[in-house]
């Protein structure tokens, strides 16, 4: 099923190495720099620039920079650093660190803003996989934009370390590696501003809100947390050498960059000695592949007379989930997008022969369950005199993949803040930019308790960066067909409300893209447009570019006369129509709350809306569904109108 549950990934080669580490002692390494600091980075201009590791107790550390030599000690914890001067954009420059008998140089350094990029997967997704890939990587030559991976890693409590990660600076090389959203924010902002920008890309795929949450911004008692995260991580490698059995079968095949799968499995013919059998209809998992994601292939047959070989074939294959690509005798005969949409696929007859004819499934799973599933009754050959089961014992093999176990890291409460954010608080940054929600917006309670969570959230964050005023800007949820919303109750709708609303808090901005979204698809593959909507929040709110707009229409005033309700809208210029020539999404309530689609009249910011079915209205809303993508409201800006509801008219 679609990102819900992304995952604790499974090293086990590691797993020794791991519990070596935890032997050794914090003097083994006699001069530690933090993962932050290192060849390529950026520092934030106009702050005080930290300069911090670890070293043997009472050891003296200097720093040479610009000119400058800074001295500290290391306590009794082996904790040292030094604060260096203010610097003004610009670079590059040289970092000397002598100490416990070592010397680091630090090359590359540049002084800019940096800004965080966290969220899940859309804001994980990398720029190779997103909608101009290989335009935009040709193009990505811009040395100044500097990226820093956080590695997926999660902690019981706040870690200082960061598990990894380095800077890299743009290029056709590495870019494609980048934060596509973030790529184009960064982007944005450097053809405006003569100012290198570094990002820090903390982010991943499926995970809840909570997990980036203090233990106790959650109300939760950090201790009882700890021991409940250990508990688990107990469970995971106890399981953990079961599992490396299981996937032993593909030793190269685990990894966490499944969108690269390249391997072709179509053909009639191939080598299937390392394929192992499983059960279809039925998710991978139930199969033994537990906590599996990524891209794998199925295989099975049937066999044709040479008359029923002469006929169009028809080819159920129940659900997928989540994407497939489907071929007969290695000629593809359908692809599907949406994982809970029954396959049947019309196979041309010159597609088929007398005999034995294959049938072969690509298929990518993106988090949660996998494979071929649903009814048995959906999985059939059928053609003029032939209705073939096609249930039974099929071949599977893993291209790439990730695995989980137990439980899901980036749905436990503090983990990924634990590991993945705590250590960023020790350098000043811009700002934060985020796109997250998806995991949130399962249920309507779920997504109507997000607006609580969001706001302390980023008021936390703003306490740990020491920043009040700490801009931080969201990309709002796009539109999707999720398969859940009735007219009643939309969990997603009702996430974008919970989003608009944190809006209350001061230097916030929000990304409508209820636009730009993939029905179909829950990773839209148009992140320039996101991107560059965050960047006009931030070349406005904190770059003094006035002239940029960065908010489409949002509903300021609504007003009931008779049986017609007037929305005005706070505007950039006047009210237009994004297509068509009179307004969808819009609709109205009777006084049973039974909604009806309203017409409306247009004027400069404001319209009028009635329904024939609607005598009294109480209520009106836009854009209310999971999938508004028929919303056309706009401004002069061509940025799209906020959703929003509104009752007791």
């Amino acid at each position: 099923m679609p990102l819900l549950r992304k995952k604790y990934l499974v090293n086990f080669q590691t797993l020794s190495a791991v519990c070596l580490c935890l032997l050794l002692s914090k003097n083994s390494i006699a001069l530690e720099l933090p993962k932050l600091v290192g060849d390529g980075m950026v520092v934030q201009r106009e702050q005080p620039v930290p300069v911090w590791g670890w070293a043997t107790e009472g050891s003296r550390i200097r720093v040479q920079f610009d000119g400058q030599e800074y001295i500290a000690d290391a306590d009794s914890e082996g904790r040292w650093q030094v604060e260096m001067k203010k610097l003004p954009a610009g670079g590059p420059y040289m970092m000397i660190i002598e100490g416990d008998g070592e010397t680091v140089t630090i090359n590359d350094v540049w002084a800019g803003d940096v800004w965080v990029c966290s969220g899940q997967s859309n804001m994980e997704w990398p720029l190779q996989a997103a909608l101009n890939a290989e335009y935009d990587i040709a193009s990505a030559n811009d040395t100044l934009i500097r990226h820093f991976k956080v590695p997926k890693s999660w902690a019981s409590s706040p870690r200082e370390r960061l598990k990894g990660g380095d800077w890299q600076s743009s290029s056709p090389a590495v870019a494609g590696e980048f934060t596509a959203v973030g790529y184009h924010f960064a982007k944005q902002l450097r053809s405006q501003l003569n100012v290198p920008i570094g990002l820090i890309n903390t982010s991943w795929g499926g995970s809840n809100i909570e997990s980036w949450m203090d233990a106790s911004a959650l109300g939760i008692d950090p201790v009882e947390n700890e021991i409940a995260i250990n508990s688990l991580e107990q469970q995971e490698i106890a399981e953990a050498e079961k599992l490396a059995k299981q996937y032993g079968h593909w030793p190269d095949a685990l990894g966490e960059n499944y969108e690269l799968a390249t391997a072709d499995w179509s053909a009639a013919e191939l080598d299937l000695s390392d394929w192992v059998e499983l059960e279809v209809p039925s998710l991978w998992e139930d199969e033994g592949f537990r906590g599996l994601d990524g891209v794998a292939w199925l295989r099975t047959s049937f066999t044709l007379s040479k008359e029923q070989a002469g006929h169009d074939l028809e080819l159920g294959l129940a659900r997928i989930d989540d994407h497939d690509i489907t071929y007969v005798n290695g000629n593809k005969v359908g692809e599907t997008t949406v994982y809970n949409e029954v396959r049947q696929y019309k196979v041309d007859r010159q597609f088929l022969h007398e005999g034995i004819n294959t049938i072969a499934i690509r298929v990518l799973d993106t988090g949660g369950g996998g494979g071929i599933w649903s009814d048995p009754g959906l999985l059939f050959a059928r053609a003029p005199g032939l209705d073939i089961s096609l249930a039974g014992k099929w071949l599977f093999k893993l291209d790439k993949g990730s695995v989980s176990l137990s439980a899901d890291r980036n749905q436990t409460p503090a983990a990924l803040y634990n590991q993945m954010l705590h250590p960023l608080f020790k350098i000043p940054v811009k700002g934060v930019i985020w796109y997250q929600g998806e995991s949130n917006a399962g249920e309507a309670d779920q997504a109507f308790a997000y607006r609580g969570q969001f706001k302390a959230m980023i008021q936390d964050w703003r306490v740990k960066w020491k920043q009040d005023d700490l801009p931080f800007y969201w990309v709002q949820l796009a539109n999707y067909v999720t398969g859940v919303d009735t007219a009643d109750a939309s969990p997603w709708a009702i996430l974008r409300e919970s989003q608009t609303a944190t809006l209350s808090l001061p230097h916030t901005g929000q990304a409508v893209i209820i636009d730009v979204g993939d029905p179909n698809d829950i990773h839209p593959r148009d992140k320039k447009t996101v991107g560059e909507r965050l960047a006009r929040h931030a070349l406005k709110n904190d770059y003094g570019k006035d002239e940029v707009v960065a908010d489409g229409p949002y509903v300021q005033d609504v007003r009931l006369v008779e049986n017609k309700v007037t929305v005005t809208f706070r505007t950039s210029g006047e009210l237009r129509f994004r297509t068509g020539e009179s307004p969808f999404g819009f609709e109205l309530a009777d006084q049973n709350g039974v909604w009806y689609p309203a017409l409306g009249v247009l004027y400069q910011q404001s319209i009028e809306l009635s329904s024939e079915h609607v005598a009294q209205p109480t209520a009106v809303r836009y854009a209310w569904s999971d999938n508004p993508e028929n919303a056309n409201l706009t401004d002069q800006s061509g940025l799209p109108a906020n959703p929003f509801r509104r009752s007791g008219l």
